[in-house]
């Protein structure tokens, strides 16, 4: 398994398909054939940090995978903008509607908190979820994990300071570094930090809108989804204290480990999430197809994103 970091900046740029949502041009890859699955990457990257594990299930599965909103090839985000509305919550939600059938949803760090907030909308309509740190902040806060939302909330925090002050390069070393690490951060080509400090202003929007994200616990009990929750062996302790919770939260959720890996795992051990996400997608359209050969129906509801 590597152990090396890269956002996948250098792939060749393909024609994507697009979408609107709440104004905004998002763009999307769109390949395969078979049940439906919607990846949602982590922050600073692109749909093409999921390239090794798309070209595994294309042959299976429709794969469709977004650019969120300021990254790739979807619209750029304005400076110093604050996110008033989730569009990449509204860009899943638009992608699952256009699948016409249940999705699966999986998500990365920022991607796996929009996938989380896409399945509590969906309800019955998400096939399956596979979280891998979902940087769902708020989480923290609401269970009394006050160390690790403080220790969170001081990185994003000093993080939006840097950017109110346009300091983009100070403000994108500060997260960089704390979920990588110094040496990988500083070991990354100049061309790729310039790349992702070009995203630094989505990225403190992102860590508002889930800092002050307003939910209850009980929104996310709601959740039956069929749930794999992924966690890397050497990660940073919110993540991993969000991941613990969760496990409580969501009544039909298991745990799994990634040896050796940090918050990066999708990248840095991909083939290990790949098997992973993998087992995950195809037990649960194994259990989908005996229910179904059982006669057992399914009534299918929508929750208000609101």
């Amino acid at each position: 398994m590597s152990d090396s970091l890269s956002f996948n900046a250098s792939r060749r740029r393909e024609r994507l398909q697009t979408l609107v949502v709440d104004s905004r041009e998002i763009a999307y890859q769109d390949v395969g054939s078979g049940p439906t699955v919607i990846f949602a990457h982590c922050s600073s990257a692109s749909h093409s940090a999921w390239a090794p594990i798309v070209a595994a299930l294309r042959s299976r599965y429709r794969v469709i995978a977004p650019d969120l909103l300021g990254y790739g090839q979807s619209e750029r985000w304005p400076v110093n903008m604050r996110m008033q509305r989730w569009t990449d919550v509204g860009a899943l939600l638009a992608l699952a509607e256009s699948a016409g059938e249940p999705v699966h949803l999986v998500g990365h760090s920022y991607g796996g908190a929009v996938a989380l907030e896409a399945a509590r909308v969906l309800g019955p309509r998400a096939r399956s979820l596979a979280l891998i740190e979902p940087a769902a902040f708020h989480l923290l806060r609401l269970a009394g994990r006050l160390a690790e939302w403080h220790e969170i909330t001081n990185v994003g925090v000093r993080m939006i300071e840097a950017l109110r002050l346009r300091r983009d390069r100070r403000a994108t070393a500060l997260y960089m570094k704390y979920w990588v690490g110094r040496l990988r951060w500083w070991s990354m080509s100049p061309r790729l930090r310039r790349a992702i400090v070009e995203t630094a202003g989505k990225v403190g929007a992102e860590f508002e809108a889930v800092l002050h994200l307003s939910r209850t616990l009980g929104d996310y009990t709601a959740i039956e989804t069929p749930t794999r929750l992924v966690a890397g062996q050497r990660t940073v302790r919110p993540a991993r204290a969000i991941i613990d919770e969760l496990l409580g939260i969501l009544p039909n959720s298991h745990l799994r480990i990634v040896k050796g890996a940090g918050h990066m795992s999708p990248i840095t051990h991909a083939a290990a999430v790949g098997a992973l996400v993998t087992d995950h997608l195809d037990s649960t359209e194994v259990r989908l197809a005996r229910a179904n050969q059982a006669g057992s129906g399914t009534v299918l509801h929508r929750r208000s994103i609101a």
